[in-house]
């Protein structure tokens, strides 16, 4: 049984690019897998294999996390399930009590979120008792080193595995996004992700901005994500103009043309774990460029690709350099993983804690 993901397929977020890579390749390895989403995010029954139940979509604490993981508890009770496989932190709230009636638990260790700033004192209290809990599960599975360090420095390391998230199987023929203003010529710079000062918007326009001033040269900043933080948004509204434009939330079909058509791919996170649109970025062959926090850093990438996500002018200068030879700042690919791998991986975590 999978908890924590609000619904597969083509759902924006980390643990649900995860959840719909991975765990259709469980699915077809024997295992019976049923995945509980958020009611009106599900839209239909089954996806490769996968069982889709819905929960009903509640907020309380306003959070519509709290319901939607005591409802997990309930199916849990009723179903089951061998190995309760919980896709974040906050899913591992509850882990004690999968524990108490006899599942094995998995928690996929996807980000710290209790140090994100948009947390109050009960929410980052949550994320921490949750975390603290993971040393109690059969397994963890950290998507980063860095992340795994982070529970070694709090005392959980004998039961955690690192597995990265992985590059995607690229179709031949990309799907071009619908007409727009973007759409007559002007080259663009692609930032993917949610418009939170979590993924540090504001220093990547601002860094815009100065790299337009320093090269006289006229590209487009296109930034498909959710506009969920609207006091965030609004902080951002008097940086934007013709050229720097707020998509809002993509389908991937969308994001498919997008990737294959910037100029540049830029990732300027203060906070994340293994980056799916950096590597969705990467699968595509794009130039790119990252902030060099240390999970950025974690994907092994040249010194060069990476700028200092706390000053802008640093943003515009490596943007500047890419732009200007695109072909040193392309990732190789066979560095990194292929989902059948990772679900490879994690397959042999479930037998040996089913052992």
């Amino acid at each position: 049984m999978v908890v924590g993901a609000r619904g597969i397929p083509d759902v924006e977020g980390g643990a649900e690019k995860n959840a719909e890579m991975l765990f259709p390749l469980v699915a077809a390895a024997g295992y019976r897998v049923v995945l509980l989403g958020l009611e009106g995010v599900l839209k239909k029954d089954s996806y490769r294999g996968v069982e889709l139940r819905s929960v009903p979509n509640r907020r309380i604490l306003k959070t519509d996390k709290i319901f939607y993981y005591l409802s997990a508890i309930r199916i849990a009770r009723t179903i089951r399930p061998d190995i309760v496989h919980l896709q974040g932190l906050g899913a591992s709230l509850f882990l004690w009590a999968y524990k108490l009636m006899g599942a094995r638990v998995v928690v996929r260790y996807g980000s710290a979120d209790y140090i994100v700033s948009k947390w109050g004192v009960i929410g980052r209290i949550g994320f921490q008792l949750a975390e603290f809990q993971t040393r109690y599960a059969d397994a963890v599975i950290a998507v980063a080193p860095a992340l795994a360090e982070r529970l070694e420095g709090n005392g959980i390391v004998n039961n955690v595995h690192v597995i990265a998230n992985a590059l995607d199987e690229v179709p031949e023929a990309a799907v071009l996004p619908p007409p727009g203003e973007w759409e007559d010529g002007v080259p663009f710079v692609l930032v993917v992700g949610r418009v939170t000062a979590q993924k540090n918007i504001h220093a990547i326009v601002e860094g815009f901005r100065l790299f337009r001033e320093k090269t006289k040269t006229r590209y487009r900043l296109l930034i498909a994500g959710g506009l969920d933080d609207q006091s965030y948004v609004d902080t951002l509204r008097s940086s934007l103009d013709q050229d720097v434009v707020l998509l809002g939330r993509c389908k991937r079909s969308r994001l498919e043309g997008l990737y294959r058509r910037c100029a540049l791919f830029v990732n300027g996170s203060m906070h994340e774990g293994c980056s799916n649109a950096v590597l969705e970025a990467i699968s595509r062959d794009c130039p790119i460029i990252l902030s060099g926090i240390a999970e950025n850093r974690d994907f092994g990438l040249d010194e060069q690709l990476y700028f200092d996500p706390e000053d802008p002018r640093s943003v515009a200068d490596t943007m500047a350099a890419a732009l200007a030879d695109p072909k040193r700042y392309r990732a190789d690919r066979s560095k990194f993983l292929s989902w059948p791998t990772v679900g490879e991986k994690t397959l042999a975590i479930y037998r040996s804690i089913l052992n």
